[in-house]
């Protein structure tokens, strides 16, 4: 869902460049091969991105060859926001965005993810016992 577009729009340059190969050069066959690639690699990167919610923190885990783990701590985060453009909707997603004070990872996003409403509140409920836990609380100031 995340890359739609992308996928339509190289969908469309597989296709012309299989028909134009035909009238112009043989040699446009490569761009479909490149769209082909392109596709994959997408998808494979979407595919390999990982999180994980534990009791004090969340665990990000992205890359196909190289990978890299981020860690968030819980009581950091200030604001959670539920996203359902009609989109994701449809296909019954949703993203989160996380607003915290880590200064590594200030804004955080779980794109296209189902079940997004209750991830929210049971987000928000191991927020709140992480900061009792660890007897943190956030106070703003105008």
């Amino acid at each position: 869902m995340i890359n739609c577009g992308r996928f339509i729009l190289a969908g469309i340059a597989f296709v012309a460049s299989v028909v134009f190969s035909f009238v112009i050069s043989y040699w446009l066959l490569i761009l479909a091969g490149i769209a082909c690639v392109y596709v994959a690699a997408q998808w494979f990167v979407i595919r390999c991105r990982v999180y994980e919610l534990t009791t004090e923190r969340i665990r990000i885990r992205t890359g196909i060859v190289n990978r890299r783990t981020d860690e968030m701590e819980l009581y950091r985060v200030q604001d959670i926001t539920l996203l359902e453009p009609l989109g994701e909707r449809l296909f019954g997603l949703g993203t989160i965005h996380i607003t915290t004070s880590d200064d590594s990872t200030p804004n955080l996003w779980i794109e296209a993810i189902r079940g997004a409403s209750d991830l929210r509140e049971e987000l928000r409920k191991s927020v709140e016992a992480c900061r009792d836990q660890k007897r943190v609380r956030v106070t703003e100031v105008e």
